[in-house]
């Protein structure tokens, strides 16, 4: 197999990426940009008396990714492989940084940020694209060693506990889901052999059900779900099942083409975290069924292109970091998605490229301009 550095050796003059993964970011941030002013600037209007405020920030974020996916679309897979270390730890670090006194910010009983200028920063925003980068250098480097459990098993799965053991410290119960999904994914991926990887989920699950069941915030939340799915038990709609019952409201209440944009009632104080985690909803209360299937495609559509990007780049890490990358985005839409059907129990999670979020949009931003990078390789060769 031919290694990045060999390919670019090769390569034609001609500098081109996917011009789908190009069309399709676009047509997602162009989205939350729409619906992020339509679910803030009453909200912005009231606490700040600016209606367009939260709007602005949510600009600034965009632009700044934007600048980061041009950068990043630079980055070759050989370098990309090289800064695999350093990337993990500097995102460690930021991680860390949620734990000190003096340098973490905290909101509803989680203290999840880090002041930066003006704004504040999430780490584990990052944390999940640096984690793909070194669990696809990890196994692309040892792929003649994987069957054994000190080269398969053991190496990402100790990443995974020190990263999870600062995310729940946050608390971060989502973030850290996400990951061990993740994980289990680039394993099978990789080529870590099939009883390896069931070990692990077996031993993952086992964990993420202690978690849940010694939390008795998480464990409301998942038994509302499961009264919210059984049609003998009323949901407790002033209490853990409040979210979800107005997320059916807004949503249902869309139909097939919407009650118009802008026009949504369950973002003026019905729904919380409309502009974040529940802002799916608010797309289908506006835009009705056609435009919620709309987003759905577009996100298809960018699966679509990022995985037929990893089987067709001809280098093993590359291969590895654009299936992650595509995971991590299919997977956080998924579970958001999920949420706002009530098909998942509640969590916040955010939807890539629309949900409000500084952290989100710019690495999400960055991580597609890996992509980018990988494609033009592809496309080189």
């Amino acid at each position: 197999m031919r290694s990045g550095e060999e390919i670019r050796k090769g390569a034609r003059t001609f500098d081109s990426s996917d011009p789908w993964i190009w069309a399709v970011v676009g047509l997602l941030v162009l989205c939350g940009i729409v619906f992020v002013y339509s679910t803030t600037y009453f909200y912005a209007s009231f606490k700040y008396g600016d209606s367009f405020r939260l709007l602005f920030k949510h600009g600034i974020s965009v632009a700044v990714g934007f600048a980061l996916l041009l950068l990043c679309s630079r980055c070759g897979s050989d370098l990309l492989a090289k800064a695999a270390p350093l990337l993990m730890l500097v995102s460690m670090a930021l991680l860390a940084c949620t734990m000190i006194s003096g340098l973490k910010v905290c909101a509803n009983n989680a203290c999840r940020w880090i002041p930066l200028g003006p704004m504040q920063f999430q780490p584990a925003e990052p944390i999940k694209i640096a984690f793909v980068i070194a669990v696809a250098a990890w196994l692309s480097r040892y792929q003649d060693k994987l069957h054994k459990p000190l080269y398969g098993l053991i190496p990402p799965l100790a990443l995974l506990g020190v990263i999870s053991l600062m995310l729940i410290k946050q608390p971060d119960f989502g973030t850290t889901a996400l990951l061990g999904v993740l994980c289990l994914a680039m394993m099978f991926l990789g080529g870590v052999p099939l009883l390896q990887v069931f070990s692990l989920t077996g031993l993952l699950g086992a964990v993420g059900g202690m978690l849940v069941w010694t939390s008795e915030y998480r464990r409301g939340r998942i038994l509302s779900w499961g009264d919210a799915l059984s049609s003998s038990k009323e949901i407790d709609v002033q209490g853990a099942g409040w979210q979800l019952h107005q997320a059916k409201i807004a949503f249902g209440s869309g139909r097939l083409e919407g009650i118009g944009l802008g026009a949504s009632t369950q973002k003026s104080g019905w729904l919380p975290e409309a502009h974040t985690d529940f802002i799916f909803s608010v797309v289908g209360e506006e835009t009705g069924l056609i435009g919620a299937v709309l987003v759905l495609l577009l996100f298809a559509l960018l699966v679509w292109r990022g995985l037929r990007l990893a089987e067709r780049h001809h280098d093993e890490f590359a291969q590895l970091v654009a299936a992650g990358i595509t995971l991590v985005v299919v997977i956080q839409a998924m579970i958001n998605m999920g949420v706002v059907l009530g098909l998942l129990p509640t969590k916040g999670i955010g939807l890539p490229f629309i949900s409000y979020g500084g952290s989100s949009i710019m690495v999400f931003l960055a991580a597609t301009g890996i992509l980018m990078s990988l494609s033009r390789e592809l496309r080189e060769r």
